[in-house]
């Protein structure tokens, strides 16, 4: 099984449909760092933003099955190829 070594930021607390992927921590982090920058700016009536989770999720490649299901809309690519997950930092102003 070949597998792949990503980073996402989590943008809404405890909501999986909106990840961010990147290659690297760094990027994740430069990323996730902005997005709160944008956040506070254009919406500075919304509140404080609360600390944005960094995962490091080791995927295995979809094969053709999997692909399939994805895209009949029986899962979502992360449900079905995101074997671990792990947190490893936490992104805050």
């Amino acid at each position: 099984m070949e597998t792949a070594t990503v980073y996402a930021y989590q943008i809404s607390p405890g909501n999986d449909d909106l990840l961010y992927f990147t290659d690297a921590l760094e990027q994740c982090q430069a990323a996730a760092l902005e997005q709160r920058r944008d956040f506070n700016e254009n919406d500075p009536d919304e509140g404080e933003l609360g600390a944005m989770a960094i995962y490091r999720c080791v995927m295995r490649m979809p094969d053709q099955q999997t692909l399939l299901r994805v895209l009949n809309d029986e899962t979502t690519l992360v449900e079905a190829c995101v074997v671990e997950r792990k947190l490893v930092a936490l992104v805050t102003d």
